[in-house]
């Protein structure tokens, strides 16, 4: 009896080290994550004032490294829906999202159609999005509660936010000019607001490819269960 609760002690405290090791890992890489993404924001405005034309446009590295992140965004979502069939009605609604984003980004081409030709496209995408998730109304809110719950959908959330509020309020020209007065310099106000746009990009870029590893690693443990959100996508 001594035996076996000595055995069951030591049991528990290996758990005990796994988790703990393991939430310290995840912790780090997390860390990594969002340090990467300052650091790929930082160098892309400096890459662009230095050997650029001291303004970010259409066509600047800052603008290109936007697309390819939320082109990234859009792809890890479509392979969530294509891979992990019980999720896919969410998944093409959240790469639907980002696709209308990725669309938008693009607008400068679909100017050479006409100005603003961006927003056919992009309601297009829309409504094939929700037609998709229609067709699945009974699982989609489940189906989308769950993948709510992985854990970097959660700093994915975040930089969308921060993405659709705060970067578009602080870079309102309003404001700069109330800030600057008679010496207001526009590429101030764009590389304050570009700069916050790339950052919340590649933030979302990292949680997209995170949680899209952490279903297909799941998936392939525990086909047809659902996700346990208490494990690593990193074990």
């Amino acid at each position: 009896m001594k035996n076996q609760h000595s055995s069951s002690s030591i049991h528990v405290q290996h758990e005990q080290h796994e988790k703990t090791k393991q939430i310290w890992i995840d912790t780090g890489m997390l860390i990594l994550g969002v340090l990467g993404s300052s650091v790929l924001a930082i160098a892309c405005l400096w890459l662009d004032y230095l050997y650029g034309d001291h303004y970010i446009g259409e066509t600047s590295v800052t603008e290109y490294v936007q697309q390819i992140l939320l082109g990234v965004a859009v792809i890890a979502f479509y392979r969530i829906k294509a891979c992990h069939e019980p999720l896919r009605h969410a998944a093409i609604l959240i790469s639907g999202f980002f696709m209308v984003l990725f669309i938008r980004e693009l607008d400068f081409l679909f100017d050479h159609i006409w100005h603003g030709f961006w927003i056919y496209p992009a309601v297009l995408v829309t409504i094939s999005a929700l037609i998709y998730a229609w067709r699945g109304k009974d699982q989609v809110f489940h189906e989308m509660a769950e993948i709510l719950s992985i854990p970097n959908m959660r700093l994915l959330v975040c930089s969308v936010i921060i993405l659709i509020s705060f970067s578009r309020l602080f870079g309102m020209g309003s404001f700069w000019h109330m800030v600057m007065q008679e010496g207001y310099i526009r590429n101030v106000k764009n590389i304050v607001e570009e700069g916050t746009e790339l950052l919340c990009y590649a933030l979302i870029s990292y949680s997209a490819v995170s949680t899209q590893l952490y279903i297909k690693t799941h998936a392939a443990m525990q086909p047809r269960k659902q996700i346990n959100i208490h494990e690593s996508i990193y074990r």
